[in-house]
């Protein structure tokens, strides 16, 4: 993909995964999505996650902070908050150091969300 003029806000998020043939829907509050991880535990299956459309308003000058998953999955380390509207769903907490809005930012988010992925060491009970 080359540089494109930036699509703002939750309709440019959605536009920007559908790039990669990243079906993404607004659901509530949250716009939901599925990854398949390329490494961790889940690799190869695909992963249902979600933003929240709040977090999404600045977007792509900056990226959101929290990745929503379902709860069962579990991580080495993590921060995490409930997810109000998504039951059984857990807000995670992740800063992107370099982006780079001129760069196409849905390859930017992806490559940051699959990296989270790959830290899944399993799921609980």
């Amino acid at each position: 993909m080359s540089e494109r003029p930036p699509r703002d806000g939750v309709d440019g998020f959605i536009a920007d995964l559908a790039d990669f043939n990243i079906a993404a829907f607004i659901d509530g509050p949250v716009v939901r999505y599925s990854v398949t991880p390329i490494d961790g535990s889940m690799s190869g299956s695909a992963v249902e996650t979600a933003v929240g459309i709040v977090e999404l308003a600045p977007w792509p000058a900056a990226p959101p902070h929290w990745i929503h998953l379902p709860a069962h999955f579990t991580f080495a380390h993590t921060n995490t908050q409930p997810q109000g509207s998504l039951l059984g769903w857990l807000c995670h907490s992740r800063n992107i150091t370099s982006w780079t809005p001129s760069a196409h930012p849905g390859r930017q988010w992806l490559a940051h969300v699959r990296t989270v992925l790959g830290q899944i060491t399993g799921t609980a009970a």
